[in-house]
């Protein structure tokens, strides 16, 4: 079984880390303002934007189920350095998606592996050099690289020439700047000698997601983290446009929506500490909000509607995705704590395809009447976990003991016990 190694103390280093996390992020979403520049550029057909968008989750789904995994038996180092490298040569091959168009659907598929690779090892990494705040480091980081990105690209894209190119640029940089710093961050997990099959019979490695908690209250919140501002930044913008800036305006919009949810992290925090409850019902009434007020804005076309609805999206995934990362940390035994948080990425991520799903949608049925929809089926998943929460009879449920045997608590939840 993987052990914390005993060098580091409580805190060091982790910034470096946040800082890598911020890079990958930032280049994960970067391209997400420049959609419709690509259309346009490219003449692309209906829904191939879209299609390249969501194309990264099918790269984010192994990068994050097998590199949390790795992560826990050979070391967050091992995995998270190596792939934050390889963000940057991403990069690239997006910079040369312009020549060859098909190289964009490689350069966002492997966006994605090299994006689940990171944010599962270094988040795990995070934690445990600094257990008590780790979770919202990532948090923020992550969030604030995801919103940066594509504000940043799309003010490039708008003024500077060869705009398909120039937009990444500032990618490069961050990852030049930020990389050689991690690598003096000391690991945290050693590595572990092979699990024989008598051994690990009985096992899989992942035993929080048979937790309840997991099922119940953190798997049914996560489907709707990037659900919601994917909905106000990558389709919106397409459908309620601004005519004279559109590439300005996409990228205010994205960086509206994710600061938006940077700022609601802070809240959901103080909330947690005191109705943990509330911190997922609040953030999925904000996205049941959002997404009525997103069909508002299909049906009036007035883009200043668009940027409340990108509050209050990017206000409810602040509070889900803190939700989630801070049960996971609280429910994954130590040697599965990134492999957990993989795959609660996982279910986060699903939310890419929203927009592809949507625009293949709005040729059959008006895009208004599906966000409403949405906005029904996110009001029935808040009643769910709503009851999920109040049948456990307390207000979080009891950590259980890990297939390992003992039961090892978590620091939030000592520190936060009255």
């Amino acid at each position: 079984m993987a052990t914390a190694s005993p060098a580091p103390s409580p805190g060091a280093g982790w910034f470096p880390i946040a800082s890598i996390m911020f890079g990958v992020g930032w280049g994960a979403n970067q391209f997400a303002s420049l959609l419709g520049l690509y259309t346009d550029r490219l003449h692309l057909g209906d829904g191939a934007a879209q299609a390249m968008f969501g194309v990264y989750a099918l790269g984010l789904v192994p990068g994050l189920v097998l590199g949390g995994p790795a992560s826990d038996r050979y070391g967050r180092r091992r995995i998270a350095l190596p792939f934050a490298c390889l963000s940057a040569l991403v990069t690239v091959v997006l910079m040369a998606g312009v020549a060859a168009p098909w190289l964009l659907y490689a350069g966002r598929l492997l966006a994605g592996v090299v994006t689940g690779a990171v944010l599962a090892a270094g988040t795990a990494w995070v934690k445990e050099l600094t257990p008590v705040s780790g979770t919202r480091m990532t948090a923020l980081a992550v969030s604030a690289g995801f919103g940066a990105g594509p504000l940043v690209s799309a003010l490039v894209a708008q003024w500077a020439p060869h705009p398909l190119v120039t937009a990444y640029l500032p990618h490069l940089l961050i990852m030049l700047l930020t990389v050689p710093p991690a690598f003096r961050v000391p690991e945290t997990r050693v590595p572990r000698a092979p699990v024989t099959r008598e051994a690990g019979r009985g096992r899989s490695g992942l035993s929080g997601v048979r937790n309840p908690a997991f099922r119940r209250t953190i798997a049914p919140v996560a489907v709707w983290t990037f659900t919601a501002p994917v909905s106000a930044f990558a389709l919106l913008p397409a459908f309620v446009p601004v005519h004279h800036l559109p590439i300005a305006y996409a990228g205010a919009i994205t960086g509206l929506t994710l600061a938006s949810g940077m700022a609601a992290q802070p809240v959901a925090r103080r909330l947690e500490a005191r109705h943990p409850r509330l911190v997922a019902r609040a953030g999925l009434g904000s996205i049941a909000c959002g997404l009525l007020l997103a069909a508002l804005t299909i049906a009036t076309g007035l883009p200043v509607l668009n940027a409340v609805a990108a509050v209050v999206l990017g206000a409810g995934y602040g509070f889900v995705l803190t939700y989630g990362l801070g049960e996971v940390a609280r429910i994954a035994a130590p040697d599965e704590l990134a492999g957990l948080t993989a795959v609660a990425y996982a279910l986060v991520y699903v939310g890419m395809f929203a927009p592809l799903l949507l625009t293949v949608l709005a040729k059959a049925v008006p895009l208004g009447a599906v966000l409403t929809a949405m906005a029904v089926l996110a009001a029935a998943c808040l009643a769910y976990v709503s009851r999920q929460t109040r049948a456990s009879g307390r207000e979080r449920p009891e950590r259980r003991e890990p297939a390992t045997g003992g039961t090892v608590p978590d620091v939030r939840e000592c520190s936060a016990r009255r």
